[in-house]
């Protein structure tokens, strides 16, 4: 059984440890692009609630836009780590090319839910993606299920063996690549329409000096509304900018 916790640097009945307070204080803010805007799922409830995570953890500062094809280098030159939170058409060769050039100098980028959906056609995002949600994919009912963490060892895990999730839902017969390294998974129950198997859903990839964090989770707030979720987003976000993580993971009260 879970005991009740406390997140150690969210807003609301949180706390940071004064270690933890001076090791913030110390460390420039990395700045964070969220893409959104397509409407794929409730973007405008589910990317303010990313932006006020990110920004309450004092870690990073960030900026939002509706139009993702209007990307280029310059403009992707002010940030550390792009967040995809829309599953919208592809944005076009210039905005496309900004992106990968970006995640190859040895930026992050960090691919939620539903947004792996997006950019059909484009094999490089799915490789980007490690598992994306093609024509065939889908999930089964809403549910609290257990995350196992499969890669312990992995920064953004390290600490953690398994959660429960709030109420969502686990993609299926996502489109797998080669490029796919798994974190966590979860067990997508047959009596639930799910396929009866284990079903990634943290992932990370790399692409030149760059890295991806993939969370699989999240369709809604209530969703997002789970401190191991936001750790773990925070944390695979930090990873994805730096290839460090500072961020702690939820801690039990005592």
């Amino acid at each position: 059984m879970l005991r009740c916790i406390w997140v150690v640097f969210f807003v609301g009945n949180a706390m940071l440890t004064t270690d933890r307070l001076g090791q913030a204080a110390e460390l420039k803010p990395l700045r964070v692009l969220i893409l959104s805007g397509h409407g794929h799922h409730d973007e405008k409830t589910t990317t303010p609630f990313l932006k006020k995570m990110f920004e309450a953890s004092g870690r990073f500062s960030v900026d939002v836009t509706e139009e993702p094809a209007k990307m280029d280098a310059a403009m992707l030159a002010r940030y550390d780590v792009v967040v995809q939170n829309e599953a919208g058409p592809r944005w076009g060769s210039v905005a496309e090319k900004a992106l990968l050039d970006f995640i190859e100098s040895g930026k992050g980028f960090v691919v939620i839910h539903g947004a792996s959906a997006g950019n059909p056609g484009w094999a490089e995002f799915e490789d980007l993606c490690g598992e994306s949600a093609r024509p065939g994919s889908g999930h089964g009912e809403y549910y609290q299920y257990e995350v196992r963490i499969v890669d312990r060892d992995h920064p953004i895990t390290q600490g953690l063996e398994r959660y429960i999730s709030n109420v969502e839902e686990i993609y299926h017969n996502k489109l797998r690549r080669p490029t796919a390294q798994v974190l966590a998974v979860a067990y997508s129950r047959p009596d639930k329409r799910g396929t009866g198997k284990d079903e990634a859903v943290l992932i990370v990839t790399q692409r030149g000096k760059g890295r991806v964090f993939h969370n699989v989770m999240g369709n809604t707030t209530s969703a997002m509304d789970n401190p191991y979720w936001k750790a773990l987003t925070l944390r695979g976000t930090e990873w994805a900018a730096t290839g460090s993580v500072t961020l702690p993971l939820p801690v039990e009260e005592d």
